[in-house]
């Protein structure tokens, strides 16, 4: 896939692009919110090096496994995998935007969802 270019006014259109699906995955607003923090974790973690991407990504498990301590360990490989995945998905589809997403909430208009989110660019 081409890197699409990014429109700094529109993460919230790059995130509904890059994990939309993911997102959905989620049968409630509560669970699609809980979809949504996980896809802008990945993208952050997928702003960074490669060498650095791994040890966030752990970092990100622990404490997933920390606030979510009955989570069974098929479980946790499946987030592990999600996780790999939407970092894939965010290099391959838009490598170039390194904006950080330091905050993102879904809601509904209507019987549509809608995502308001804030990025900042790393230096």
């Amino acid at each position: 896939m081409k890197p699409k270019q990014h429109n700094p006014a529109k993460i919230s259109q790059s995130i509904w692009e890059f994990a939309g699906d993911f997102i959905r995955m989620g049968e409630t607003l509560e669970q699609r919110q809980i979809h949504l923090n996980a896809a802008c974790s990945a993208w952050n973690i997928a702003c960074n090096h490669p060498g650095v991407r791994k040890k966030n990504l752990d970092h990100f498990m622990r404490s997933y496994k920390e606030y979510n301590p009955n989570a069974e360990e098929t479980a946790l490989a499946a987030i592990r995998s999600d996780m790999e995945h939407l970092i894939e998905v965010k290099l391959e589809m838009f490598s170039g935007d390194l904006r950080q997403i330091v905050n993102a909430r879904i809601s509904r208009s209507g019987d549509t969802d809608r995502i308001e989110a804030a990025a900042a660019r790393l230096q």
